[in-house]
């Protein structure tokens, strides 16, 4: 006869077991290492039952045979039973509902071994719900990891027919340039024949951009876009930038407001992948900036934007007064554009969300209709003795694509 301790009839015997069950329950919710719990679950109905060996299956449907998912006993030996279980009786606990079966727990005990008594029962059943669970989770990991499996697929070829198309289309855009241009040479061109050669030759222009562009969006999606960290001086480099638009916001009637410290740390990051993402969010505070407006240019350091973040950021700001945007998170889509005398946005600010995050950091906005913008790019305050690597880089890049 079990004694309370072992049973689980008496007052310890029951905390025992529900500290069991919650420190089970715990670690699926916080690991989600679905095995590890249900060979724990498995060796502990092996000890409360006296079996001489469990096994865990997990079945597709009713009407196919379980496979074995875990096993606990006889030398631990997951696929081969030794003769005593050949002959051992049989014990099928059923795991999920019945309209959902998940899978069995299956006992081998000796054939003339005792009956189970109700409190172990009790206690198997708990154990039963916490591997219907396991078994639960174990499923969806292996359906999410197919499917990522097959979107990664899919992505890849996406990117090999876009760069493969891509090429070809600027392959004959190159040669289409090339004849505008032997036209803009001939001397008897009326005025409006060259206003339509030159609109020609920006929107050939124009196209290669965009297919550059999209090229360039799918190497990023597919993890085939190098990063090269070095070491950035972030005030040289946003002034820098700011100068080489200052000319041509002059001439439109724009000036430049600068708030950028001295004294900013050193980053360690891709600096050409840093002046792309300027350079875009520049142009388009430009571009939807009324005439005699300003656009400010600031740089500080922030904490991250979610309490789990330890890091820090430097955070450098491009603020308009243009026209706003409806829907701040749309405009990082790839289909979404923003109209203005004609004007669209492209894939520019996609790419430089992607390459933000590529960079470990993040590009946001806020934005008030008919009062302005303000796009920040975050990047990791690093020092550059402890500056991430490529592989790091690239680890984060994957798992912000993954969403």
């Amino acid at each position: 006869m079990q004694s309370d301790e072992m049973d689980g009839t008496g007052a310890t015997g029951t905390k025992e077991r529900l500290d069991e069950l919650g420190s089970l329950a715990r670690s699926l919710a916080g690991e989600g290492d679905a095995l590890r719990i249900l060979r724990d679950v498995a060796e502990k109905v092996r000890a409360a039952t006296d079996a001489l060996a469990v096994h865990i299956e997990r079945v597709s449907s009713p009407d196919v045979a379980g496979v074995v998912v875990v096993s606990a006993g006889v030398d631990g030996r997951v696929t081969q039973l030794d003769h005593e279980i050949d002959g051992a009786h049989r014990t099928v606990i059923a795991l999920g509902r019945r309209n959902e079966r998940m899978g069995s727990i299956v006992l081998f005990r000796p054939e003339h071994a005792p009956p189970v008594d109700t409190h172990t029962l009790e206690r198997v059943s708990d154990l039963a719900t916490v591997a219907t669970l396991a078994l639960r989770i174990a499923t969806l990991a292996s359906t999410v990891a197919e499917t990522r499996n097959e979107c990664r697929r899919i992505v890849e070829d996406k990117y090999r027919l876009i760069s493969g198309v891509g090429e070809e289309l600027k392959e004959r855009l190159g040669v289409a340039s090339e004849y505008v241009q032997l036209l803009d040479t001939e001397g008897e061109l009326t005025e409006r024949e060259q206003h339509y050669i030159e609109r020609s030759r920006q929107s050939i222009d124009a196209v290669i951009r965009i297919i550059r562009d999209l090229v360039q969006l799918s190497r990023i999606d597919t993890g085939n876009l190098t990063v090269r960290p070095e070491h950035v001086n972030v005030p040289a480099l946003l002034r820098g930038i700011v100068r080489d638009f200052q000319l041509s916001v002059g001439t439109i009637g724009l000036q430049f407001e600068m708030s950028v410290p001295s004294d900013l740390p050193v980053i360690m990051t891709d600096i050409d992948y840093v002046r792309q993402i300027l350079d875009t969010l520049l142009a388009n505070a430009i571009r939807y900036s009324p005439v005699g407006s300003s656009i400010t240019v600031r740089s500080d350091i922030r904490p991250g934007r979610r309490r789990s973040d330890p890091l820090r950021y430097v955070c450098m700001e491009i603020t308009d007064k243009g026209p706003g945007v409806g829907d701040s998170d749309l405009i990082f889509e790839e289909v979404y554009r923003v109209e203005r005398r004609g004007e669209k946005s492209g894939f520019r600010l996609a790419i430089a969300r992607r390459m933000a995050r590529l960079l470990g950091g993040e590009l946001t906005l806020e934005t008030e209709p008919g009062v302005g913008s303000t796009f920040t790019l975050w990047l990791p305050d690093t020092p550059p003795e402890t500056a991430p690597s490529y592989t790091h880089l690239k680890q984060k890049t994957d798992a912000a694509l993954r969403g």
